[in-house]
């Protein structure tokens, strides 16, 4: 000390400090010694650490290459500067709740984010069960479930689903009014076009024909869709006649026959509405939450796949 008396040393350790220029640093080996009225700065230290000190009437200037990182000025026989310690900004990962988890996915169910955890996907405490959500039930529709009869198919690409969900209440941010998906039997994997009109259908067909056949090497066998008519236009019935693709379609007013494609437009449409909902957005934000929920949804356990992750 200054009156040759000294102070005890309480700990050492870094810290980071910002500087009057606006840099950020880290000071490594700080001595933290209560009784000191102010801070001291070693140039030795700082030199050790590569920074340059450079002194010229009156002023300081530390730098690093071309970065000057702080200034100062003389004090008496010291020189002064301001520095600012930066508080701990360290971010510790603590284990998210079943109810975080449940609104980061969408509004998954309870079954599939005890999958998630028990492969090791998410991290939750097994022993909360999942509180109810206000948003989920607000977004879910009150209508009675089709029985589930039908067989799923083992292989990619050998049966196809679609719908058309729309027109909606409000176009979308991008001019739709409706959206379209196609949903692999096999892997429930699911795609979505937007539309502003339903006769876009069979162009947005031709598309995911090229893409799903290029994806997976595989051909695509049969499409199943309701009986509508931007599933039964001549060019639509040559272009499967054409690539040999079987066209499944339901008979009138008989939705169930189209299941699949049913409940997964249900599903999402639920899904979209309550995350809208939950951050009060404008009904015209629905494509960017529909969207949001076929991404989550593909990365979701299915039921029909005995909540195998796809």
């Amino acid at each position: 000390m200054g009156n040759s008396s000294s102070s005890g040393i309480a700990g050492i350790g870094d810290v980071q400090i910002k500087t009057s220029s606006g840099s950020t640093i880290t000071l490594k080996d700080v001595r933290h010694v209560p009784d000191l009225r102010l801070n001291l700065l070693s140039m030795v230290c700082l030199d050790e650490q590569g920074y340059e000190n450079h002194f010229s009437r009156g002023t300081w200037k530390m730098s690093k290459g071309v970065l000057t990182i702080a200034r100062g000025h003389v004090c008496g026989t010291l020189y002064k500067t301001h520095l600012r310690i930066c508080t701990d900004s360290l971010n510790i990962a603590e284990e998210a709740s079943q109810d975080l988890w449940h609104l980061r996915l969408s509004h998954i169910g309870e079954k599939g984010l005890t999958t998630l955890m028990k492969k090791n996907l998410i991290n939750i405490d097994k022993n909360v069960t999942l509180g109810p959500c206000s948003h989920y039930l607000f977004g879910k529709q009150h209508r009675v479930s089709f029985s589930s009869t039908s067989t799923k198919r083992s292989e990619l690409l050998s049966l196809v689903h679609s719908d058309v969900c729309g027109p909606l209440e409000v176009e979308s941010l991008g001019g739709s009014r409706y959206f379209l998906t196609f949903i692999d039997d096999a892997s429930r994997k699911v795609w979505v076009y937007f539309l502003i009109t339903k006769d876009q259908v069979f162009e947005c067909f031709k598309i995911l024909h090229v893409l799903v056949e290029r994806e997976t090497g595989k051909k695509l066998k049969c499409l199943r869709s309701d009986n509508g008519g931007e599933y039964t236009s001549k060019v639509f019935d040559a272009y499967c006649r054409t690539y040999g693709i079987r066209h499944e379609k339901s008979l009138p007013r008989t939705p169930q026959h189209n299941g699949v494609a049913e409940r997964m437009n249900r599903t999402i449409m639920e899904r979209a509405r309550s995350m809208l909902n939950m951050v009060k957005l404008p009904k015209s934000f629905w494509g960017e939450a529909v969207n949001t929920a076929c991404y989550l949804i593909n990365r979701s356990p299915p039921v029909p796949l005995n909540f195998e992750v796809p």
